[in-house]
C-alpha cells in the first residue's frame, strides 16, 4: 500500500516537473507567447491527467482506499493548475522571444545527463522506478531526437557539415534501438542496467560529436535564420507535448 502511494505522489512529482519544464521553455524558446501558453496549457493538463490515471489505476488493482489515493493526488493537482493560471505562466509566454535554439538543446543536454544518472543510481529492486525514469528518458530523447531529424539536421546538411549531419542522423536510430530494447527488458532483470549503461555511453558520445558541429554552425546563423530554426524546432516539440 505504501509503496503504491510512493508511486502515486512520484507520478505527479513528474507531472509537475513537466509542467514547470515547459513553463521555462516557453520563457526561453518560443516566438508567439500567446499561442505557446496555450499549448503548454494543454500539453501540462495532459501530462497530469495521465499520471493521474496511473495512480488511480494502481490504486484500484492494489485495493488502496479511495480516502488514501485522494491525498496523494490533491496536491498535485492544486499545483499544477496553479501554475498553469498564474501571472508568472502569463508572463514567460509574453516574454518569449529571447529564446534560442542551441540554448534549449544544450539544455536538454542536461536534463539527459541527469536522467541518466538517476538511473545509473537504481537498483534491480528498484523496477517501478526504473520504469519512471525510462518513460521520461524516451520523451525526452524521442522529442529531442525529432527536432534534429526534421528541423536541425536538414538546415546543417545544406552547409558544409552536411556529412557530419548524416553521421548524426545515423547514430539516433541506434539510440532508438537501444530504448526500444530497454522497453521491453524486465526492470528488474540485471541486464537492464548494463545496456541502460550503454545507451548512456552512446548517447555522450553522440552529445560530443554534436559539439564539435554545432557552436560554429550556430555562430554562422544569421539573427533571422536562428530565429526560423528556433520556431521551427519548437513546432517540432510540441507535436509530442
Amino acid at each position: 500500500m505504501i509503496q503504491v502511494l510512493d508511486d502515486a505522489r512520484d507520478r505527479l512529482d513528474d507531472a509537475r516537473g513537466a509542467i514547470k519544464g515547459l513553463s521555462r521553455e516557453a520563457a526561453r524558446r518560443t516566438g508567439d507567447g500567446a499561442q505557446f501558453l496555450t499549448e503548454l496549457s494543454r500539453a501540462a493538463a495532459r501530462r497530469a491527467d495521465d499520471g493521474a490515471h496511473y495512480a488511480l489505476d494502481r490504486a484500484r488493482s492494489d485495493r488502496v482506499s479511495w480516502t488514501m489515493v485522494a491525498g496523494a493526488l490533491g496536491v498535485g493537482f492544486v499545483t499544477a493548475y496553479a501554475l498553469l493560471n498564474s501571472k508568472k505562466a502569463a508572463n514567460t509566454a509574453a516574454t518569449a522571444m529571447t529564446g534560442d535554439w542551441y540554448e534549449g538543446l544544450t539544455g536538454e543536454h542536461s536534463r539527459i545527463e541527469k536522467l541518466f544518472k538517476q538511473i545509473a543510481d537504481t537498483s534491480d529492486g528498484q523496477a517501478a522506478k526504473r520504469t519512471r525514469l525510462l518513460e521520461a528518458l524516451n520523451a525526452l530523447l524521442t522529442r529531442h531526437a525529432l527536432q534534429k531529424e526534421n528541423v536541425l539536421y536538414p538546415a546543417l546538411r545544406a552547409t558544409d557539415q552536411g556529412a557530419s549531419s548524416m553521421h548524426l542522423a545515423a547514430e539516433l536510430f541506434e539510440i532508438k534501438t537501444y530504448l526500444y530494447e530497454l522497453e521491453g527488458l524486465p526492470k528488474d532483470d540485471p541486464r537492464w542496467l548494463r545496456k541502460a549503461k550503454a545507451l548512456q555511453k552512446l548517447v555522450e558520445e553522440h552529445i560530443e560529436a554534436e559539439e564539435q558541429v554545432l557552436p560554429s554552425f550556430h555562430e554562422q546563423l544569421s539573427a533571422a535564420d536562428g530565429q526560423r530554426l528556433t520556431r521551427a524546432m519548437h513546432r517540432e516539440a510540441l507535436k509530442l507535448a
